[in-house]
């Protein structure tokens, strides 16, 4: 009897200890478009490019609002009273709120890929594009 409940408790344990890592443990997630530290391995960046990436990722965040900053849109939502007067002028305003949110994101994103295609070569160019193919339809498996 001692013994079944030492396997037990062992083998919930391991399996506690196994699932504590999963999917995201890895201690550089969150980061865009590729890690930057695997970007100077792969694509087998010199000195000089590692920085200008990493000055680049610096400035990106630093234009970044911090978390917590702001109400966030479904706060905002939830908020409105659907038996308000003004509820579809409300409604319309917040919808327009998140589309120049969404608009400045897209515009921000298209403005880092042309300064990475600025510092990386045609060569690692190409093989950054196969590698975000590869990474695109690894994450996007039907």
């Amino acid at each position: 009897m001692k013994k079944l409940i030492a396997g037990v408790l062992l083998s919930a344990c391991i399996a506690d200890g196994a699932l504590a890592g999963g999917q995201h443990s890895d201690r550089h997630r969150g980061q865009g478009f590729f890690p930057i530290h695997k970007m100077v391995k792969v694509l087998d960046l010199s000195d000089e490019q590692a920085s200008q990436l990493k000055a680049l990722k610096s400035e990106m965040q630093a234009d970044r609002p911090e978390k917590g900053s702001g109400t966030s849109m479904r706060a905002q939502l939830a908020q409105l009273d659907s038996s308000d007067e003004n509820y579809e002028q409300k409604l319309n305003e917040l919808a327009d709120l998140r589309a120049e949110r969404a608009k400045a994101q897209f515009l921000k994103a298209a403005d880092m890929r042309i300064k990475i295609n600025q510092i990386l070569t045609p060569e690692q160019l190409e093989k950054f594009k196969a590698l975000k193919e590869k990474r695109s339809k690894r994450h996007h498996k039907a």
